[in-house]
């Protein structure tokens, strides 16, 4: 954790008092309670003391004048709060074998005991604690109390138990108890540091995954990822968002009885053989293929009861009516140079990462990442990032902090498609993303550079199966042929047929636009295919383009505007 971050909600908390409490910038944003406040700010002199009460971050920032850090001491990271780490008591171990783990799990898994402070109890409880060790050596203690509350010293951040992995399956549940379960029927077992997320799972870019990226090795050595998430909606959504990051191909899931909603419930209720046999029924997660429409059933009926997932808005009512973003789909976008394409897509992006807190992979091959970041930040803070009237710095520096924790931007001196693909893969392990900009195709090289049409077939299949193993939205941009003026000296608006190289534009994506740019700062787009009609449909919307921020936004044209009586660009 950076100095900078705690100075920043130290000297705040430091500013209304002598003693106040915060959010703790370091275990808040990884908690289900985000903005409960559990580090305690003392001002004592020149100095602002800090203590974390859950995780045990520690220490201290030199006051200035006006309240302005001079200086200050690193935090202590992961310095555990005094907290005696015992052998399991007697009534612990009872407590434990009433849930089926014996003597012998609890002790060879380093279960122990201590007195933690349960702000849901406000008092000090005994506690059973399940130690973890991270993949940067640091140190932590989850800790839970005999009404399943839960408490942590230090900072959790991996799979419990993945350093005993060696090979084979890899079997991921939703909580230690779930662990020693599997441990008691000789089933090793690893557990996620941080439980599952509540309800669907929508930041793609959310901390809470990180572990999944710090023990990549180990997942990818193995020869399938079994969840063994709970059979509730958070562990539905858990499960969902693993498989999503690491591979649906890999994936199996481990089916409980109807009585059941984790392994430690099977293990009490059923015994240890029906646990093994609920591993041994785990099967892949639906990815392709022919499979019984029994699979099917639940999802086809909570469709037809709860309605099409009807994409993601822009906020901008015409261009909603006849475009919305959604996961597992490809949309091809098109338009004559100078028309705008990538300005459109940048500005999209960064509203979908500001509504929906979508993350972003891009390809941007003919716009630099120094520019294409400024860009980006001009349209966050509202500002152009030139000119009498730009950002100040500090505007900048919150501009690219945003930029940071949503984009990440693929090295456009590599170009091969395979190698784009495996980036994107790394990215949504790593990073969560949501959505994959390619931008433009002819800039790809590889298994495409005969041009065939066989060769951007295969090009454009590979991008939809990205799509739909991942669960991302993939937009590529593609020019089209030259578009010559008609009779009425307009150049007609491209659709997918005029793209450059194959039909397959047209044919294999879901969804194609245009961009076209008109007079007076007016920009019109054309969705000239929606294969799903709760996504959008053929039709066009203009936009008002604000040249300096690069925003669009709805057109402000009066009653009277015809789109007729506007030319195009001669670019």
């Amino acid at each position: 954790m950076s100095a900078d971050l705690f100075s920043e909600s130290v000297m705040v908390a430091a500013m209304g008092s002598v003693q106040s409490r915060v959010s703790c910038p370091s275990c808040g944003p990884d908690r289900r309670k985000k903005n409960e406040r559990t580090l305690s700010v003392t001002v004592d002199g020149d100095w602002a003391l800090y203590n974390c009460h859950h995780c045990g971050e520690s220490g201290r920032v030199k006051l200035g004048e006006d309240s302005w850090m001079v200086s200050i001491d690193p935090p202590r990271t992961q310095r555990a709060a005094p907290i005696d780490r015992d052998p399991l008591a007697d009534s612990q171990f009872k407590y434990l074998e009433s849930r089926g783990i014996s003597r012998e799990t609890s002790e060879s898994h380093g279960v122990i005991s201590g007195s933690v402070w349960m702000r849901a109890r406000n008092a000090e409880v005994r506690c059973i604690g399940f130690p973890y060790k991270n993949e940067d050596g640091t140190t932590a203690v989850k800790w839970r109390d005999g009404a399943k509350n839960f408490s942590q010293q230090g900072v959790a951040r991996t799979l419990w138990r993945i350093d005993q992995f060696t090979g084979g399956d890899l079997v991921i549940c939703e909580g230690e108890m779930d662990v020693l379960s599997f441990a008691e029927a000789s089933i090793l077992a690893t557990s996620v540091p941080n439980g599952a997320p509540i309800g669907e799972v929508k930041n793609g870019a959310s901390k809470k995954f990180s572990y999944l990226w710090d023990c990549k090795d180990k997942i990818e050595s193995a020869d399938r990822i079994i969840l063994a998430t709970d059979r509730d909606t958070p562990g539905n959504a858990l499960a969902e968002e693993i498989a999503r990051r690491v591979g649906k191909a890999r994936c199996w899931r481990v089916p409980f009885p109807e009585d059941c909603k984790d392994a430690n419930d099977v293990l009490v209720k059923h015994g240890k053989e029906r646990l093994v046999k609920c591993l041994e029924e785990a099967t892949p997660w639906p990815v392709s293929g022919l499979r019984n429409a029994s699979e099917y059933r639940q999802e086809a009926i909570d469709l037809f009861t709860g309605g099409f997932d009807k994409g993601i808005k822009s906020g901008v009512h015409d261009l909603d009516n006849i475009f919305r973003v959604s996961p597992q789909t490809l949309t091809v976008v098109t338009g004559v140079p100078g028309s705008g394409k990538s300005a459109f897509l940048t500005w999209l992006s960064v509203v979908l990462a500001t509504k929906s807190n979508w993350s972003c992979a891009v390809l941007s091959a003919e716009t630099s990442s120094q520019v294409h970041i400024l860009q980006m930040a001009s349209l966050y803070m509202k500002k152009p990032f030139r000119g009498a009237n730009r950002m100040t710095e500090e505007e900048l520096n919150t501009g690219l902090d945003w930029v940071e924790g949503q984009f990440v931007f693929l090295d456009e001196s590599d170009t091969e498609i395979q190698s784009v693909i495996d980036r994107a893969h790394a990215a949504v392990l790593r990073n969560g993303v949501r959505l994959l900009i390619v931008d433009p195709y002819n800039f790809l090289t590889g298994s495409i550079d005969d041009g065939s049409t066989q060769s951007i077939n295969q090009l454009l299949v590979s991008l939809k199966g990205l799509a739909v193993s991942r669960g991302i939205a993939v937009w590529l941009v593609a020019h089209p042929t030259k578009m010559y003026r008609q009779g009425d000296g307009k150049v007609p608006v491209p659709g997918g047929y005029d793209v450059s190289g194959s039909a397959s534009f047209f044919n294999v994506a879901d969804a194609g636009l245009s961009c076209s740019r008109l007079e007076a700062g007016k920009s019109l787009i054309t969705c000239w295919k929606s294969r799903f009609p709760w996504l959008g449909h053929p039709g066009e919307a203009v936009l008002d383009f604000d040249v300096d921020t690069g925003e669009f936004s709805a057109m402000t044209f009066g009653s009277d505007f015809d789109i007729a009586d506007l030319d195009f660009d001669d670019e």
